[in-house]
């Protein structure tokens, strides 16, 4: 609000100039709705527009003489020099004057009639104030916006930033097998992409799409990417990280939030996949010869349930040479053209199965889909994962030393022994606690890839084939292999006796030792067909003896023992490669 009312009259003619400041200093008291008029006067325009910084006038009166020469140029200077403020500008016509000739050819905003009529002229004044008074608490309120805006632009930049090192605790910028294009449709997005390697050479990606867009559904990545980075270097299997994303995902999202999420894990050396979808469009598997295969939600979004039941929402898909796996969000499918049409899956499956050259089918997708939409009403994720290029081999192979953990002094001689029994292997990860004990050891890096790889195989193999009396030879086909994964599901949940224990040894011989790891358990013992190989199945034996200086073990057996050197006792171990896993 304006305590004054500052009006400036342009007038060179002595008379009409006192009339006027006569007619004015009237309201110089204000009263009635109208604040304190002040008054100043000007000979011409010209001087009006040199003491107009000093005045600032609220409205400007040309008097009858002036109004007459007044110009459209001089009436956009003064509206100039007031800037952004509107300043109403008035011409003093007598009765017998034509309106048009005058105001509506310079542009003037309204007109005083003479002879004046002072009650008149009091109320197009307190009109006027009135509508000063509204401009600039407009002007007012526009610049609070933009202040505020300024603040949220910057909050959302270091809130992005936040964000986006996120995502730099995984292997997303390490590796070339996963490309993926994320555009949010505001500055922040409610699609969120992780990706990490976990002991062993697992690699684990889960894409995820939040309810809404903006800060509101970024905010949930935070809790999502944590629990996931956390988790996977620990080596926790996907059903385990999958319930604690549940779980904190339901505690703290509002009710009207959730998140959509397609999780998997790649075992590199199984040539394996178990894959969640919760909510998400269909994941497509291209293989090599051109083949799609589409893999759809199978469970709610997260944070929806207070529990998540995975079993038949997890599926295990074997994968060949020249696989690819693509993901997207539904800011693929929503993509809509200036008729309105959707871009839509079928589109989507086409762009897949056309023919591109090498590398070049995810640049395909995103051109595909640029042409096509008009605007981008959703975020919009897309990720391809090359599978042959997935695992982190280094140079030729994967050097499973740890470097820096080899040139500890000192392991010393240790061992390590616990058993399972039916209540833990409905449920049990060995691996988790088994990480969590290695490092409180200095050193115990040096082998923690290796025998992440041997535990895992020799604990699963007890587990399946000891206690369950699993048929490896169902996963000779790739429906036989979906069977396999089905029935150990189930199996696994009606457990009701046996164990399994684990037994682990290490030998320091001053910077050189052994590692010997002992699996048993209370079944028959392994069957022939463990020893036999087909497409899908008989890759362990192979993978063990690639890592392990010795294994034993015999048919009819329900003890496994393998021994790793590590440290300068370990011989030039030819590196692990995927290929490994098919030898016979």
């Amino acid at each position: 609000m304006i305590d004054q009312f500052r009006v400036l009259v342009i007038e060179g003619h002595a008379e009409e100039s006192t009339q006027l400041r006569q007619l004015l200093i009237g309201f110089a008291g204000g009263g009635e709705g109208l604040r304190p008029v002040v008054l100043n006067l000007s000979d011409d325009t010209e001087a009006a527009l040199a003491d107009y910084a000093a005045l600032r006038p609220h409205v400007v009166i040309f008097g009858p003489r002036a109004a007459e020469a007044a110009t459209a140029d001089d009436l956009q200077q003064l509206r100039a020099r007031a800037g952004l403020e509107p300043v109403p500008i008035l011409f003093v016509m007598s009765e017998r004057q034509s309106i048009t000739a005058a105001s509506l050819q310079t542009g003037c905003d309204d007109i005083l009639l003479k002879p004046y009529n002072p009650n008149l002229v009091r109320l197009k004044l307190a009109a006027l104030q009135r509508f000063c008074d509204f401009s600039r608490s407009l002007l007012a309120q526009r610049d609070r916006i933009r202040r505020h805006h300024a603040d949220l632009l910057q909050e959302q930049a270091s809130a992005r930033q936040i964000f986006s090192n996120l995502g730099h605790e995984g292997c997303l910028g390490q590796t070339d097998a996963i490309r993926y294009h994320l555009s949010p449709r505001a500055v922040l997005a409610g699609d969120v992409l992780a990706a990490a390697y976990g002991p062993g050479g697992k690699l684990m990606l889960l894409l995820g799409d939040f309810t809404g867009h903006g800060l509101a559904a970024a905010v949930g990545a935070v809790p999502l990417t944590s629990i996931f980075y956390s988790m996977v270097p620990k080596g926790f299997s996907l059903g385990h990280i999958l319930r604690e994303l549940n779980t904190k995902l339901h505690n703290v999202l509002p009710p009207d939030m959730f998140c959509c999420v397609v999780m998997f894990e790649f075992d590199p050396h199984k040539r394996h996949i178990r894959l969640f979808n919760g909510g998400m469009p269909s994941v497509c598997l291209r293989h090599h010869s051109g083949e799609l295969r589409l893999l759809e939600s199978r469970h709610l979004p997260l944070g929806v349930l207070d529990e998540v039941a995975l079993d038949e929402a997890v599926v295990h898909i074997p994968v060949e040479d020249g696989d690819h796996l693509y993901l997207w969000s539904d800011g693929i499918h929503e993509a809509r053209n200036l008729r309105g049409d959707l871009y839509g899956e079928q589109r989507l499956l086409e762009t897949l199965s056309a023919e591109a050259a090498e590398g070049q089918r995810f640049d395909h997708i995103l051109s595909a889909v640029s042409r096509f939409s008009a605007d981008q009403h959703d975020d919009l994720s897309l990720v391809e994962v090359a599978l042959d290029n997935a695992a982190p081999w280094r140079g030729d192979g994967w050097a499973l030393e740890d470097e820096t953990a080899k040139k500890s002094p000192r392991l010393g001689d240790w061992s390590i022994n616990f058993t399972l029994g039916p209540e833990e292997l409905r449920e049990a990860d060995p691996l988790p606690l088994l990480h969590s004990v290695l490092a409180q050891v200095p050193g115990a890096g040096s082998f923690r890839d290796p025998l992440t790889i041997v535990l895992g195989e020799m604990f699963r193999n007890a587990l399946e084939h000891g206690l369950l009396k699993l048929d490896s030879s169902l996963k000779g086909t790739e429906r036989g292999f979906t069977e396999y994964y089905r029935q150990l599901n189930r199996d696994r949940r009606e457990l009701r006796e046996g164990w399994i224990r684990i037994e682990l040894r290490c030998r320091d011989r001053g910077g050189r030792g052994s590692l010997e790891v002992v699996v048993e358990d209370s079944g028959d013992g392994l069957p022939e067909q463990y020893f036999t190989s087909n497409t899908y199945s008989g890759r362990g034996l192979p993978l063990l003896r690639a890592i392990c200086r010795k294994v034993q073990l015999q048919p009819g057996s329900s003890r496994v023992r393998a021994v790793l050197n590590w440290g300068e006792a370990a011989a030039p171990r030819k590196k692990v490669r995927a290929s490994a896993a098919h030898q016979d």
